[in-house]
């Protein structure tokens, strides 16, 4: 399992959950509905809230990844007003962490992501009428602005995208809702990994698994990232959290103190146990790029190299994450501890 000490023990896992629960302050009585519960994050927050005990539901089209949420699944789209209206009533949830939401690039027809407007419009109508409601986390997207910029004040937008023009909208549409029975947080999700990722993070893990990952010169490239326990943390945080230091303002999801690339990748490959990973000059990357853009104009669409890519891969973004360590206080979850967890995970899934 790589070096010793490093991968987490159960021992060692049992104590973190500890240590964040004797200073969590969750109520018993908590009722928590988690659209989109089926999803990456959303799988994770339902489990969460399962070991801080408290009453949590999933709400999804789509079946839960793990047949233990099965019981606690209600299947609802979020754009079906009626059948939401329904549901929600029947659980009557005194929090809601809406996670449910359309996701793509390159398309052409804002339409495309109905459940990002449409569905946020549905969850505050039928929110109105929940009569223990207390509070939603709304989960919005840093594509609200394009790649690394980072915006001026809460309602600076500028969407390289029409999913992130569909994200800015849903975000306008709450503030628009008026005076509302219950408060509200926007919250805006970095970089998210661990247990039941996808790709494109789960694809970095294999690189670096299989030898194939490489470092980008010897500068440390910082991004905005978070384990996805600790992710879950921070929404629960935000629940529960006094409403002045909370409500109708925005917070950004980020793992702190920050740390680069790097160290993340080398994490990973002592957790793994795999051979040390190669730094590349930039220099030589600079060149391999356009030698990808070259091939992309003779027809290649996927080159493993290009220039988007290479600027990609050393964009920075420091993110405004001040506003979250105050309010959320140290995470229960090292980079290191995230990483062992990760692989435990995908070892344990059938990673390879």
């Amino acid at each position: 399992m790589g070096e010793e000490g490093l991968c987490l023990s159960c021992v060692e896992r049992a104590e973190i959950i500890t240590g964040a629960l004797e200073t969590a302050g969750i109520s018993s009585k908590m009722r928590v509905a988690v659209t989109g519960g089926s999803g990456f994050i959303g799988t994770n927050m339902v489990d969460h809230f399962l070991s801080w005990r408290v009453d949590v539901r999933s709400f999804d089209h789509k079946p839960p990844r793990k047949e233990a949420h099965r019981p606690l699944w209600r299947e609802v789209d979020i754009c079906d007003r009626a059948r939401l209206d329904e549901v929600l009533r029947e659980f009557s949830p005194t929090h809601i962490v809406h996670l449910a939401a359309k996701t793509g690039m390159d398309l052409s027809d804002i339409s495309f992501f109905a459940a990002n407007m449409d569905g946020v419009q549905n969850l505050i109508d039928v929110a109105r009428t929940l009569p223990k409601l207390q509070r939603v986390l709304f989960t919005s997207t840093l594509l609200v602005c394009r790649n690394g910029y980072v915006p001026s004040d809460d309602t600076d937008y500028g969407p390289p995208n029409l999913y992130g023009e569909s994200k800015m909208r849903g975000e306008q549409i709450v503030r628009a809702a008026g005076p509302l029975p219950f408060g509200w947080t926007i919250v805006r999700p970095t970089a998210i990994w661990g247990p039941w990722f996808e790709a494109p993070y789960k694809l970095f893990f294999k690189m670096v698994e299989r030898g194939l990952y490489f470092h980008p010169g010897r500068k440390p490239v910082f991004k905005a990232q978070s384990f996805v326990a600790n992710t879950c943390y921070m929404f629960e945080r935000l629940l529960v959290a006094a409403p002045d230091e909370v409500e109708r303002r925005v917070f950004y999801l980020c793992d702190y103190p920050k740390r680069s690339v790097t160290e993340w990748a080398t994490a990973i490959q002592r957790c793994m146990g795999v051979r040390r990973i190669l730094t590349v000059p930039r220099p030589l990357l600079r060149a391999v790029a356009r030698v990808g853009d070259a091939a992309m104009r003779l027809g290649w669409s996927d080159p493993p190299l290009s220039t988007r890519r290479y600027n990609n891969m050393l964009v920075e973004a420091p993110y405004p994450v001040e506003r979250t360590e105050r309010v959320v206080g140290p995470l229960p979850y090292t980079l290191e501890n995230g990483v062992a967890e990760t692989v435990r995970w995908l070892r344990d899934s059938n990673f390879r």
